[in-house]
């Protein structure tokens, strides 16, 4: 799960510099440093970040075969070329620096809200939305977030209350006992379900008694139907046509944080 993304700027030349900095103005989530040492880098670190190593490059550019913005998230890389928006007399165009630092925040901000993110982030927080479910129910913009949970007639993610909504009042459908899962006595609900492969599934639990936390394999989960069109029913009554919330799941967490 990552919850936010440090942009590790290898210094060039100064507007550069700046460029990318500027990059994470609008999004606390995203943190640029310039030229990090271990230690400073380290500080900022946790098991949910993303470090994106940014650095310049100025070979020659060719509009039209060349791009601005080169980035793999998954070795963590962001290559700028310079050439697009700085001449070598240190002229800058605004219009492609403009396009650089929003490639470059665009990036960054799609790292946190990728469907398996979203998917996990709303695992790991749901105990925070659950004990906080009646601010989202009077809030339509909290209400109407998306959870990055999917249902059976929509294409679209489905939003955070209309989701809590079915958990609570459908139980029969997403309170559940398992061989593994809570050993209060208390039902625990059904979070979450993820296809393994083939038959196998893996079943997210939190007990709202006890807090316990589980994670069970499960063989031809029988109950996945239920689930959404539990969750589809309950978007049919609450969608008013109305869509989406602004608000990403992220900014719903920061909220009743």
């Amino acid at each position: 799960m990552i919850e936010k993304v440090i942009l590790s700027i290898a210094h060039s030349d100064a507007y550069t510099d700046y460029l990318i900095m500027t990059a994470g103005l609008t999004n606390k989530r995203i943190i640029p440093i310039v030229s990090p040492a271990g230690e400073k880098l380290k500080a900022q670190m946790d098991d949910t970040t993303l470090v994106l190593r940014c650095y310049n490059s100025r070979t020659e550019f060719t509009p039209g075969w060349d791009e601005p913005v080169i980035a793999d998230t998954g070795t963590g890389s962001v290559r700028i070329n310079s050439r697009f928006y700085l001449d070598d007399d240190g002229n800058v165009n605004a219009t492609n620096a403009g396009i650089v630092r929003e490639t470059i925040q665009r990036v960054a901000a799609n790292a946190l809200l990728t469907d398996e993110n979203i998917r996990e982030v709303f695992r790991h927080y749901f105990p925070l939305l659950w004990s906080k479910r009646q601010l989202i129910y009077d809030n339509p913009k909290l209400f109407f977030a998306d959870s990055g949970r999917y249902g059976h007639s929509y294409f679209e993610g489905m939003p955070i209350g209309v989701v809590l909504k079915a958990m609570e009042e459908d139980p029969r459908t997403f309170r559940i006992r398992l061989a593994g899962g809570c050993g209060c006595g208390a039902d625990p609900i059904l979070v979450d379900f993820d296809r393994v492969y083939g038959q196998f599934w893996t079943l997210y639990t939190w007990c709202p008694a006890c807090g316990a936390r589980k994670e069970i394999r499960a063989w031809n989960f029988q109950r996945m139907d239920r689930c959404r069109k539990s969750v589809d029913d309950s978007m049919e009554y609450y969608n008013k046509g109305q869509g989406l919330s602004a608000l990403s799941l992220l900014d719903v967490i920061d909220a009743l944080k």
